[in-house]
């Protein structure tokens, strides 16, 4: 009885993973048929198939009886390459921009931040018409790092971001599973952070993924950090 609790636990959140993968790469497909001539499209697009192959690989081990695998425990991480890899992954599903990407430095899972991203980036894209693009951005508050993702979409009611966002199992979208918020808030938890929401019916929303910023970069908190188009000019 306990194996299956188990296993019917690992199942849910499993098949909401598919069901991200699987709206990915029906997009993916979608936007094949309009950009298949143009090689960058083509580039992008293999980096996805690979990625998404990768991801059901590893839901596979996570139904595994035999999975033991452990998170790695946070270190220090270079933001830009990673959030430029995660853009890269996602652009030939849906426009997404990097509003501002600050050359910053902080301590979480690397895998963990990607799947966080996922699911926030994910939801967006469910939330926003076709074509209407998501902007992601990185920013320092304080002794902070600030990873937001904000979309122009159907938004969400104070009422239900207050009592419902977070519970699993509770969504405002038609075949939702209400589970990618809920997990998304416990992988940035286990990893020192928080997730902020900020929604509003009809104009949008913007998930803040707020993580600890490596200490080499507190010891100077007054010292501002280059941006890319800083650093660029």
């Amino acid at each position: 009885a306990q194996r299956f609790d188990e296993f019917n636990r690992r199942m849910a959140f499993i098949m909401h993973d598919i069901k991200n993968l699987v709206s990915q790469l029906s997009l993916l497909s979608r936007n094949a048929k309009r950009h298949a001539d143009n090689p960058e499209f083509r580039k992008d697009m293999i980096s996805t198939l690979q990625d998404s192959a990768d991801k059901l690989n590893g839901l596979l081990a996570r139904l595994s009886q035999h999975n033991n695998a452990k998170t790695e425990e946070p270190k220090a991480v270079k933001i830009v390459p990673l959030l430029q890899s995660i853009i890269d992954k996602k652009r030939p599903i849906h426009p997404i921009e990097a509003t501002q990407l600050d050359d910053l430095t902080m301590v979480a899972d690397p895998v963990r931040v990607d799947q966080i991203l996922g699911h926030l980036i994910q939801n967006a894209i469910d939330a926003s018409d076709n074509g209407q693009p998501i902007s992601l951005s990185a920013k320092r508050r304080g002794l902070s790092v600030a990873i937001e993702v904000h979309d122009q979409g159907a938004g969400m009611s104070s009422e239900f971001v207050r009592s419902q966002l977070f519970k699993p199992f509770a969504s405002s979208k038609n075949g939702g599973f209400g589970i990618g918020a809920y997990e998304a808030r416990t992988m940035a938890m286990a990893m020192g952070g928080r997730l902020e929401v900020e929604s509003k019916e009809g104009v949008g929303s913007q998930f803040t993924l707020i993580l600890p910023i490596a200490k080499k970069l507190t010891e100077n908190p007054d010292k501002e950090t280059p941006s890319m188009n800083e650093r660029a000019a």
